[in-house]
């Protein structure tokens, strides 16, 4: 396709930076009110009752946002673990050469 047929679409809602101002504040504002409502919850009543009181973890679990970081960090844990993986030692234990799918 030459440069004379390319069209031009139009512009989309998000090439505004004042929307996409908008929406990030958004986004915000849900998760403040997410923590918000949380911290409200869990000083009110423990999420899984069911769970025993003698359990070593009933303390930790609660704490207000204790999932929300539990998560965040599992998630974070293995970012930084298959980074390592691929980089221990000098040798690449879980990552392909660029050209594995062409030879």
């Amino acid at each position: 396709m030459s440069k004379k047929e390319k069209t031009t679409s139009p512009p989309s809602w998000l090439d505004k930076p004042e929307n996409v101002k908008r929406l990030m504040r958004g986004f915000y504002v849900l998760c403040g009110f997410l923590v918000l409502i949380d911290l409200i919850f869990s000083f009110g009543w423990h999420k899984h009752a069911a769970f025993a009181e003698e359990l070593g973890l009933h303390r930790l679990e609660i704490l207000p946002s204790f999932y929300g970081a539990y998560g965040f960090i599992g998630c974070a844990g293995l970012v930084y673990l298959t980074n390592f993986l691929m980089r221990v030692g000098g040798k690449k234990i879980i990552e392909r050469e660029e050209d594995y799918w062409e030879k």
